[in-house]
């Protein structure tokens, strides 16, 4: 007989509390997080000398609601004088008064916002050290791409047209689902080179967490990287070596270490990770996007995850207020 999957006790308490407030939550929290950080250089920057009539902080935090709600830059047009935002004396911008402050959002300032967002679900948390893990999924786009492919019934090859996919790449604490780092690259871009990229600058403030990832980060380079965050990589690899490649391959020594370490039980949480981009499908508008340009692509992916660490740091809060404890996966 299957065993009922039970959830703890105020659960459905903490879901509906937290569902209810999460609109709420979410504005304020962007409205906080501009405050603290402050508008961009390129945002406070006017043409032909005019005074400027929209304050740099109003439309930065448009923005980021526009991609955080899965909304059109005209549907937000429209939102904004319900939203409660603290500029009410301004007039509101349009939609391609938006349109240009999304253009002129630095990435190194969306990262830094991601930072903060991460910071604030971790020490709400009290989390320390326990599971982390990296994947990615693909995001669909409303663009088309030629692509040459065999044809059957003519015996050759055939050029057609499908629709062009994106890569959503992230890299989450799996104990409260807090993306840490988030990545938009094309769909031919593997994930092993992509990891190293985002772990550029990593906070080495974690010593004795777990990294969890599936074959495809299986790397030297990987390994190394980890092992001199003070983490242990718990990477699925390809297959074991033997002992003729032992001896072939004594410069993997990082790899070999990463094997005999290797826990399979630790492993098996890898799978929390698509929590993330399931929960986001799930909404009917995500995991897509409708950007053309490819620097606003990449834009898209920090905003999505500092929206999704501001729902998770209203559960949190919600959890907290319900006398609700989460104990993390490895004990601390």
């Amino acid at each position: 007989m299957s065993r009922e999957h039970r959830r703890r006790s105020g659960y459905w308490r903490q879901y509906h509390l937290a569902h209810t407030l999460e609109l709420d939550a979410l504005v304020g929290g962007i409205v906080s997080l501009v405050k603290e950080r402050g508008p961009p250089c390129k945002i406070r920057r006017t043409r032909r000398g005019r005074r400027a009539v929209h304050s740099p902080e109003k439309l930065v935090a448009a923005c980021l609601l526009t991609v955080a709600l899965g909304l059109t830059f005209r549907d937000m047009q429209g939102l904004l004088p319900k939203l409660g935002l603290p500029w009410g004396k301004e007039p509101y911008p349009d939609h391609s008064t938006i349109h240009r402050a999304y253009q002129a959002l630095p990435q190194e300032y969306l990262e830094s916002m991601l930072e903060r967002s991460a910071e604030l679900c971790v020490r709400e948390a009290g989390w320390t050290k326990g599971l982390l893990a990296c994947d990615s999924s693909g995001v669909e786009t409303d663009r088309y791409e030629e692509v040459v492919r065999p044809s059957k019934r003519r015996r050759s090859f055939e050029t057609v047209r499908r629709l062009l996919y994106l890569k959503y790449h992230i890299v989450a604490i799996l104990d409260h689902l807090v993306v840490l780092r988030a990545m938009v690259t094309g769909y031919r871009t593997h994930d092993s080179p992509t990891l190293r990229r985002m772990l550029e600058g990593f906070p080495s403030l974690m010593p004795g967490s777990v990294f969890d990832a599936d074959t495809g980060f299986d790397a030297e380079a990987n390994f190394e990287l980890l092992y001199g965050l003070q983490m242990q990589p718990n990477i699925k690899q390809r297959g074991p070596l033997g002992e003729g490649k032992k001896k072939a391959h004594k410069k993997l020594r990082h790899r070999m270490r990463a094997a005999e370490e290797f826990d399979i039980g630790l492993y098996h949480y890898r799978g929390m990770v698509e929590s993330v981009f399931g929960a986001e499908e799930t909404d009917g508008h995500r995991l897509r996007t409708r950007f053309r340009k490819e620097k606003n692509r990449e834009r898209w992916g920090p905003i999505m995850a500092i929206g999704w660490n501001l729902k998770v740091l209203n559960r949190l809060r919600c959890g907290k207020s319900l006398g609700m404890e989460v104990k993390p996966l490895i004990r601390n």
